[in-house]
């Protein structure tokens, strides 16, 4: 009786949970969550000059920030992750300099939504994106490609991605022989990024199509030509191999892969053109702007312990942060580091990730070689998520069956 009694508590908190979140449209709320976050994923740039005229800049995050002000207890989920960043906060305002605590809000506010929102979908067996949704997206997302390498795009769509998609230009796919293409995308190096989280979305919802997600890249990196492109696409090529189980098959495909990307990488005009770059400018950031990414991700490192000070190059670029990893580096510090080993050991350990190499070449993209606030990196990252099983009840002492069947009807009747 005295097990019973202590279930009957239990029973009518949870009811009473129950209904506010059903008087609260509560259900309503979460697919309106899922319809934002999935509208982030397939169109991930957005000019905030269409909302207000005096400022042109990018507003990724703005409907993930949206979804999380409709679903504020899932953005409270975990309490622990946002106690841990209040000192990264105070260390990004008073440390550095007086936008960086907004920065880091914008980098990390939308993944610890998404990580929350997915742990609670999977607690209901349910997925963040509609089934096949990602794999779709890459699927157009080559052809629109394709259509503008063969220059068949209608200008009024091409038009509407000027207004629409922030430093679009109508000019970049003049020369294509060098530069490739961006699909729908701000550059070319996005549209890589971009891909790369469609394609892990789509091998992870069925690992069987791995290679034909790997071909589809392959036709994106020869219509794109970035840079970016090509180092993402021999990291996937080389996460593909790594989860498969016979190794013998894995070690022996190695040869042809290898072989292409070699002659890809030999006959590439944009790698070419890198080059020449380097041997006229050399790899001072001062003067290529070649390397100005490497230089934002690597120039957190360098002033670490210290919190980063970023500079200003060609007169008016701010060489923030790039990837997340040097956004809490740079910013936060030690207490970055901190919060982001939490972040992972709470939601990736590394014991139960399945396609552990594909978890590991989703990480990377997001921590290294991504904008923070960008969305798709995020969701690729969330799919890998081990969501934390909660402990069933003990009862202590021994209980018998006809105990246990009256906990069970108790709980029942409530």
């Amino acid at each position: 009786m005295n097990a019973v009694q202590m279930q009957e508590p239990s029973a009518s908190s949870s009811n009473l949970v129950n209904l506010i979140r059903s008087l609260s449209l509560f259900p309503v709320r979460i697919e309106i969550g899922r319809f934002l976050i999935a509208l982030c994923f397939l169109l991930p740039f957005f000019n905030y000059h269409l909302i207000d005229p005096d400022y042109a800049m990018e507003a990724n995050f703005l409907p993930v920030l949206l979804a999380a002000v409709i679903l504020p207890e899932i953005m409270l989920r975990e309490v622990w992750s946002l106690l841990l960043l209040l000192p990264v906060f105070a260390v990004a305002l008073f440390g550095a300099t007086p936008t960086a605590f907004m920065r880091v809000g914008i980098g990390v506010i939308p993944l610890l939504f998404v990580l929350n929102l997915t742990c609670h979908l999977r607690e209901q067996r349910r997925g963040l994106l509609y089934p096949g949704l990602a794999y779709r997206a890459l699927q157009v997302f080559v052809l629109v490609c394709f259509a503008q390498t063969a220059h068949i795009i209608p200008n009024g769509i091409t038009q509407t991605l000027v207004a629409i998609v922030p430093r679009y230009s109508a000019d970049a796919f003049v020369n294509t022989d060098v530069r490739g293409v961006q699909g729908w995308a701000s550059e070319p190096s996005s549209a890589g990024v971009t891909c790369m989280a469609f394609a892990l979305v789509s091998i992870v919802e069925q690992p069987e199509r791995r290679w034909r997600v790997l071909a589809l890249f392959s036709a994106l990196l020869v219509l794109n030509r970035s840079v970016y492109a090509t180092l993402l696409a021999i990291m996937l090529a080389i996460g593909c191999l790594l989860t498969l189980k016979r190794k013998r098959y894995a070690l022996l495909s190695t040869v042809p892969l290898s072989m292409a990307a070699l002659t890809y990488i030999r006959r590439s005009g944009r790698l070419s053109e890198m080059n020449d770059n380097v041997q006229t400018y050399g790899v001072n950031t001062e003067f290529n702007k070649e390397f100005v990414r490497f230089s934002q991700i690597l120039s957190p490192f360098q002033q670490f312990p210290h919190v980063y000070k970023p500079p200003v190059l060609f007169g008016t670029l701010v060489e923030w942060p790039l990837g997340l990893l040097p956004l809490m580096v740079g910013f936060g510090s030690v207490l970055g580091i901190i919060w982001l080993l939490y972040i992972q050991r709470q939601n990736f350990p590394l014991r139960k990730l399945s396609l552990r190499p594909l978890a590991f070449v989703s990480a990377f993209v997001l921590l290294i070689m991504a904008s923070p606030d960008q969305v798709p990196p995020i969701v690729a990252l969330s799919v890998f998520l081990v969501p934390r099983t909660r402990q069933p009840v003990r009862f202590e002492g021994s209980t018998n069956s006809s105990t246990k069947s009256a906990i069970s009807g108790a709980g029942g009747a409530e």
